[in-house]
């Protein structure tokens, strides 16, 4: 076995791990309280504390990597992550600093239709999420450090030291704190997750604590940083402005949007995040050699593994959401009315999930080629469509309609994408991938009708629903993958050949 695929496995299996404790997490909040205005307030007051979370924690990585890689063929490594930390813990501080502080006035301007309870409760959440951003950044740091050194499973332990601490915390202090405790358990697992890198690593490790700080060196890496940091809070930006129009609509639906959200994003959470960040050291090391044909070859594999394994899942996802977040989350003050709610919107949110994920990929592309603005001027412009696809669906079909914004949006953001990256590159094969497309979206369809046949059969619709979930799944999945044989699919082709080695 060779040590790529090891380091793939134990990744794949970490990820798996974190994605998992994040739906347990959300299963726990669920189970206290239910699609109550104590969820809404936490959901609407991490919003925007969440946007500079993920600036930092998801583009400081995509950007670190390969500026971590480049620096160490120049026997740099050392002095450029030294730099870097102490740069983004002076600008980490007072992102946490100005965000605290006004917490207050943010939260009230935006949600003023919440009662009181829900005001206190959203302007604590958004404080202490603030006041995490600091040192979010320099563990993001950190897990691009270790994701450059192929430890990826050890950047998603630290991740999911946070998630275990916010779960951990709501479970023991929800009878005194309510809700209180959700944010309050991050802020600890954030702390938790420095001191082990710290410790990991040895303080003398850590970084050149004498080293004076090169502020050209961080302004030269935050030039290149800030594009794809920008690029993730447009998600997060789009998120915000659905949860203002999903206020409108009374207490609850901003709860069922974000737990039909969180459902749905396991997939792309395992899937796309894996395999994107298996490649992405991969694209860096080409684009350091000037090796354009592996990097071509890194994102059609990306591009045709990601839709060999999101296609077969989605599509059990559509047949059965309702039975899936049934399992997931009806229980405790999560009730039947919900689980209905959350199902309808859940489904039209596939379609985000699916053009999302194909984006991760081709998103690292461009941040690989140190051309992130482009992906961000992209953003911008779906920020708008998104407010006026907001307006007209939610108009014709209510709540569901915010859902169904996301997903085109979706189809339109990675469709340019694609089409930008294509020329940039000078073009992809792409008959190879419109054919292994072609094989996945052949073997897929069967697979939904017949599921769909079986679950309405009146033996299947007295079976125990964990059984029924996991019966149905395992025969979707078969049909699919004796249809890719038969097509002779080359991604499946491929993972067959590795694991025969």
């Amino acid at each position: 076995m060779s040590k790529l695929k090891f380091v793939s496995i134990i990744f794949f299996i970490s990820t798996l791990f974190l994605k998992f404790s994040s739906m347990f997490r959300d299963l726990v909040i669920a189970h206290y309280f239910g699609a109550t205005y104590i969820v809404d307030a936490y959901n609407a007051a991490m919003i925007i504390p969440n946007a500079f979370i993920l600036f930092m924690l998801t583009g400081m990585k995509d950007a670190f990597v390969p500026s971590y890689i480049k620096h160490e063929k120049l026997n740099r490594g050392k002095e450029h992550l030294t730099n870097i930390v102490k740069g983004t813990f002076i600008i980490g501080l007072l992102i946490s600093f100005i965000g605290a502080a006004l917490s207050p006035l943010y939260f009230n301007f935006m949600y003023p239709e919440f009662n009181s309870e829900a005001i206190n409760l959203g302007i604590w959440t958004a404080s202490l999420y603030f006041a995490s951003v600091f040192l979010v950044g320099i563990n993001a740091i950190y897990e691009g450090y270790f994701d450059s050194k192929n430890k990826y499973s050890f950047a998603t332990f630290s991740q999911t030291i946070v998630v275990l601490c916010t779960m951990g915390s709501a479970v023991i202090l929800h009878s005194s704190m309510g809700g209180y405790s959700l944010a309050l358990g991050y802020l600890v697992g954030t702390v938790i997750s420095f001191f082990i890198k710290l410790f990991y690593l040895k303080p003398k490790n850590f970084i050149n604590w004498k080293q004076p700080l090169d502020k050209k060196e961080v302004y030269d890496y935050y030039k290149i940083f800030l594009p794809v940091g920008l690029t993730i809070m447009v998600g997060q930006i789009n998120l915000t402005i659905n949860f203002l129009f999903a206020g409108q609509f009374g207490e609850g639906v901003i709860s069922y949007l974000n737990y039909a959200s969180r459902i749905v994003s396991i997939p792309q959470a395992i899937f796309s995040v894996t395999i994107a960040t298996i490649i992405f050291p991969i694209l860096s090391r080409a684009r350091a050699n000037n090796d354009d044909r592996l990097f071509k070859s890194g994102i059609e594999k990306g591009l045709n593994v990601m839709i060999l394994l999101l296609a077969p899942t989605l599509t059990i996802m559509a047949v059965m959401m309702q039975e899936v977040i049934q399992i997931v989350f009806e229980r405790g003050a999560f009730d039947r009315t919900a689980t209905i709610a959350t199902s309808e919107v859940a489904l039209y949110y596939l379609g985000s999930i699916l053009f999302f994920s194909i984006h991760v990929i081709i998103a690292k592309g461009f941040y690989t080629l140190e051309k992130g603005n482009l992906i961000l001027k992209i953003g911008y412009f779906n920020i708008i469509l998104n407010v006026i696809f907001n307006e007209i669906f939610s108009t014709l079909i209510g709540y569901k309609g915010l859902a169904l914004s996301s997903s085109v949006i979706g189809f339109l953001y990675t469709t340019i994408s694609f089409v930008i990256l294509y020329k940039i590159v000078d073009g992809f094969n792409l008959r190879f991938l419109s054919k292994e497309y072609l094989k996945v979206l052949v073997s897929v369809v069967p697979v939904g009708f017949i599921l769909y046949f079986l679950k309405n059969v009146g033996y299947f619709q007295t079976m125990n629903v964990f059984l029924k979930v996991f019966f149905l799944s395992t025969v979707g999945l078969v049909i699919y993958l004796l249809i890719l044989l038969v097509l002779k699919s080359d991604p499946l082709r491929m993972i067959l050949k590795r694991n025969n080695k």
